[in-house]
């Protein structure tokens, strides 16, 4: 492999402090349905499986955060409000404030390109899978000013 699979940008990720007060305004600016809001429990941590875990700098662990995915025509922007807790979106949160925390592209072979990423400079910091598909983000900022991350749907590939 000498270089990602495709150049497929399939969503952009968005720190924000009020989840409600920034879907709203994405939502009337564009003139769209508000979304559903996913607000994971914070007093329950899911043990993780084969098929659903999240792996942070190292370690199996919960990293909830509340989302809104708004769909804009070939590519889905993600607004999430991270908890403070380990997470990948509270780590940028700490060190940025608000912003746009990655881009995602859409690949073929995710462990391979995992493999590929890292060998170009770009280590894995987070990754997680959730049945019918898995995604991962690279510490890429230096070089990319932005979060570089993955996501293969389908059937896992080992």
């Amino acid at each position: 492999m000498n270089h990602i699979s495709n150049n497929h940008l399939l969503k952009m990720g968005i720190i924000v402090d009020d989840i409600e007060k920034a879907a709203k305004h994405y939502c009337d600016l564009f003139g769209m349905e508000m979304p559903p809001i996913s607000v994971p429990d914070p007093n329950h941590s899911a043990e993780p499986t084969d098929s659903s875990y999240t792996w942070q700098r190292g370690e199996l662990r919960p990293t909830r955060t509340k989302m809104c995915v708004l769909n804009m025509g070939p590519m889905v922007l993600e607004l999430l409000e991270p908890y403070d807790e380990p997470s990948p979106w509270n780590e940028f949160k700490q060190a940025h404030g608000t912003g746009v925390h990655f881009i995602m592209f859409s690949v073929d072979g995710f462990n391979e390109h995992i493999e590929f990423l890292d060998k170009q400079g770009y280590p894995l910091n987070h990754k997680g899978e959730y049945g019918s598909g898995r995604y991962a983000y690279f510490d890429s900022e230096d070089k990319l000013n932005v979060t570089l991350g993955i996501q293969e749907l389908g059937p896992k590939q080992d």
